[in-house]
């Protein structure tokens, strides 16, 4: 299982991150450990990739991934983790070995630089109307 955030800024710029080992650009976010729920594994993921502390997220969707080569089937979660404040922004620490660089960028502009899968798990949670429920989607499609 796999985890991810999203937050965004007052402008409603979303926060990316390119990490020092893949090609593309990411939002945070991780593996989930042995016996680690998803909310406490991207809890966790945020305060060793960014340095901050959440507590609060909002669940946005699932996304089972079916087997390719180089990886068996799996389950993504996204989260929202709400709009982050200037002072919160200032605060973000990266962990120069694992996390190159940050930045907040349009919808728009992150879509294109985040990996195939993510991007169309990310445009679903994003661009789907305000729901009361989380949204399941199988290899990044609402079925």
């Amino acid at each position: 299982m796999g985890v991810g955030v999203l937050f965004l800024n007052e402008k409603n710029e979303i926060l990316i991150i390119k990490p020092s080992y893949k090609d593309h650009w990411s939002v945070p976010g991780g593996v989930v450990d042995k016996n680690e729920s998803p909310r406490r594994a991207c809890i966790r993921e945020v305060k060793e990739e960014l340095g901050l502390d959440i507590g609060s997220l909002e669940f946005l969707c699932v996304d089972y991934v079916s087997t390719i080569p180089e990886k068996s089937e799996n389950l993504q979660f996204i989260f929202f983790g709400g709009k982050l404040g200037s002072s919160q922004i200032a605060a973000i620490k990266l962990p120069p070995d694992e996390i190159a660089e940050h930045k907040f960028v349009s919808i728009d502009e992150a879509l294109p630089l985040l990996s195939e899968k993510l991007s169309k798990r990310v445009s679903q949670c994003l661009t789907t109307p305000k729901r009361k429920t989380g949204l399941y989607l199988e290899d990044s499609q609402k079925v």
